[in-house]
C-alpha cells in the first residue's frame, strides 16, 4: 500500500472514530427523553386559625413529582400573634390586620416569581364553628376581612372557610399517614408502591375548641355520620372519624369551671384542680362568653366571681367525669355522650393540645401509664408555691392549668375514647414527624393541590448506570484508538521522509 493510500486510510479511520465519539456524547449527555431533569421548587402556604391563635405553615415540593409523596417538607411555621380569628367577632378588621406580618415573612421566603402561583389557604376550626353557631353574619364578616388582607398579596389565594369536624379529623389522618409513608413510599426497585402488611395509623387531636379521633377499624363502620372514604394512592380506605365540639382544652376547662360555679352555694368558688393557695377573679360575663357553657338565668354578667384551688386529685378526678356521659345505651358500642365508635384498633399518633400538654409533664417519651398516672396525682396534690419552684420558667396560666388539663387528657383518652392499660402503649404523643409539624394543614393541602392522586405515580427514569459506563468505556476505547492511528500516520510520515533522503 502507497504512503499516500495509508494516510488517507488512517485519517478515514480517524474521522469515522471521531463522528461515533461525536455520536456518543450526544447519547450521554443529552437526557433520555423520561429522564428526570432538574426542576424548581414550589410552595404552598396554609392558615390555620384555631380557635385560641392562628399560625401559618409555608411548604414546597418539587414541581416534577407532585404526584409523589414524602417530598413535601415544611419551610416554616410562623405563630400569628394575637388570639385566634373567632375572638375578632366585634373587630372583623382586626382579624384581618393580625395576619400580615405572617404573610410579610411569607413574601421573604417564596420567591417572587414563584409568588403568584403560591397556593394560599385559609381553614378555620372549632372555634369558628362556635361563632358561626353563636351569630353566622359575625362569622362570614370576620372571614371576609381575613380574605380582604390574604387578598392584598400576590399570591394563588383559593378561599377561607370553616372546616367540619370530620374534615378536620380526616385531614390529620392524611398527615400522619402521609408524613410516615404507610400509605406510599418509594421503594428499593426505585418506584412509588403501597407498602405490604403496612398498617395505616390513627390520629387523635386536641384544639381549644374540640378533639378529633379518625381510626380504621377492624369492623364496618355502622353510624353514617362517622363514615369516611378515602381513596388514596391506588388503596380504598374506610374510616371512622369524629369531631366533639365543645369538647377541646380550653372550652372544655371553662364547661368545668361553670360547672363548679353553679354547684357551688358560696363564693369564693372551690376548684379542685388548681393548686392549693391559687386565686383569681372573674366575672360572670367572661365565663358563660361561649355557646358551650350556658349562663343560669339568675347569674349577672358584672358579678366577680372569686376562685380558690383546693389542689384535690380525687375530687378533681370527678369533677372532669361529670363533663361526659359514659353511657352507650343500647346503639352498641360508643366513645360518649352516646357517640358511636368502633372498638379501638391499631396505632395511633396523639398531637396538639395531647402532645403539649403532656410534654411540659415530661410524659411523651413512652412512659407506661402507671408513670403517668402517678406523675399527674403529684402535680395535682402540689400546692401553688410548689408548682411555681417546679416549673420556674412557665406562664400563670400554664402552672394553674398543669392539673386540669391533664386530668382532663386522661379523662378523655381512657374513660372517653375507651383506651386501657393494654392498649396504652399504642399511643404515640408527637409534635412533629421529619421536621414537619403533625396537623390537618398538610393533609388540606395535599386534597386540594391535588398532591394525592387516585392511583398510585410512577417514577422518572434515568439511563441506567450500565449504560453511563458502557458509554464511557467505548469513549475511553475511541480516542486511545484515535490517538494510536495519528502516532502511526504521523510516524509512517516521518520514516517515508527519512527513506527518499
Amino acid at each position: 500500500m502507497s504512503p499516500r493510500l495509508l494516510r488517507a486510510v488512517g485519517w478515514g479511520w480517524a474521522a469515522v472514530l471521531a463522528l461515533l465519539t461525536v455520536v456518543v456524547f450526544v447519547l450521554v449527555l443529552l437526557p433520555a427523553k423520561d429522564a428526570v431533569l432538574p426542576t424548581r421548587i414550589k410552595h404552598g402556604l396554609v392558615f390555620d386559625a384555631g380557635s385560641t391563635h392562628t399560625s401559618l405553615y409555608i411548604y414546597r415540593w418539587r414541581a416534577d413529582k407532585e404526584n409523589g409523596t414524602g417530598i413535601v417538607s415544611q419551610v416554616e411555621a410562623c405563630s400569628v400573634s394575637g388570639p385566634g380569628i373567632s375572638s375578632y367577632a366585634d373587630d372583623p378588621a382586626g382579624a384581618g390586620a393580625s395576619l400580615k406580618p405572617c404573610l410579610d415573612r411569607a413574601m421573604k421566603i417564596v420567591p417572587a416569581e414563584q409568588q403568584r402561583e403560591t397556593p394560599t389557604y385559609l381553614g378555620a376550626t372549632a372555634g369558628m364553628r362556635l361563632l358561626r353557631e353563636e351569630n353566622s353574619s359575625k362569622a362570614e364578616q370576620v372571614l371576609a376581612e381575613v380574605s380582604k388582607a390574604i387578598g392584598e398579596y400576590p399570591v394563588d389565594f383559593r378561599g377561607a372557610r370553616i372546616l367540619t369536624g370530620s374534615e378536620e379529623g380526616s385531614f390529620g389522618w392524611i398527615t400522619v399517614n402521609y408524613l410516615l409513608e404507610t400509605l406510599v413510599k418509594f421503594s428499593f426497585a426505585e418506584k412509588w408502591e403501597h407498602p405490604q402488611d403496612t398498617e395505616v395509623l390513627g390520629a387523635l387531636d386536641l384544639g381549644g375548641a374540640s378533639t378529633q379521633i379518625t381510626f380504621q377499624p377492624g369492623v364496618p363502620v355502622e353510624d353514617s355520620n362517622t363514615s369516611v372514604f378515602f381513596r388514596l394512592y391506588g388503596t380504598n380506605y374506610s374510616l371512622y372519624s369524629h369531631s366533639y365540639l365543645c369538647y377541646g382544652q380550653s372550652q372544655a376547662l371553662k364547661m368545668l369551671l361553670a360547672a363548679l360555679h353553679q354547684a357551688s352555694s358560696s363564693t369564693p368558688i372551690k376548684h379542685p384542680c388548681y393548686p392549693q393557695g391559687y386565686q383569681e377573679n372573674i366575672t360572670v360575663a367572661e365565663l358563660y362568653d361561649s355557646p358551650c357553657v350556658h349562663a343560669p338565668s339568675s347569674a349577672s354578667p358584672g358579678l366577680v366571681l372569686t376562685v380558690t384551688g383546693t389542689g384535690d386529685p380525687a375530687a378533681c378526678d370527678t369533677a372532669v367525669r361529670r363533663l361526659f356521659n359514659f353511657s352507650c345505651g343500647a346503639q352498641g358500642p360508643c366513645g360518649f355522650n352516646g357517640v358511636y365508635q368502633p372498638p379501638m384498633r391499631g396505632q395511633f399518633f396523639a398531637f396538639s393540645g395531647f402532645y403539649h400538654i403532656l410534654h411540659f409533664l415530661n410524659l411523651t417519651g413512652g412512659q407506661p401509664l402507671s408513670l403517668v398516672n402517678a406523675t399527674i396525682r403529684q402535680i395535682c396534690n402540689s400546692s401553688w408555691k410548689q408548682v411555681q419552684e417546679l416549673f420556674p420558667t412557665a406562664s400563670r396560666t400554664q402552672l394553674r392549668d398543669a392539673c386540669t388539663a391533664s386530668s382532663y387528657i386522661l379523662t378523655l383518652l381512657l374513660q372517653g375514647y375507651k383506651f386501657n392499660i393494654t392498649t396504652w402503649p399504642s399511643i404515640h404523643f408527637i409534635q412533629q414527624v421529619a421536621n414537619t409539624d403533625v396537623g390537618w394543614t398538610l393533609g388540606y393541602m395535599l386534597n386540594l393541590t391535588n398532591l394525592i392522586p387516585s392511583e398510585p405515580p410512577t417514577a422518572g427514569t434515568e439511563l441506567p448506570r450500565s449504560i453511563w459506563i458502557a458509554a464511557t468505556l467505548l469513549l475511553a476505547i475511541m480516542l486511545i484508538l484515535i490517538f494510536c492511528l495519528l502516532t502511526a500516520t504521523c510516524c509512517h510520515r516521518n520514516s517515508s521522509g527519512y527513506e527518499q533522503l
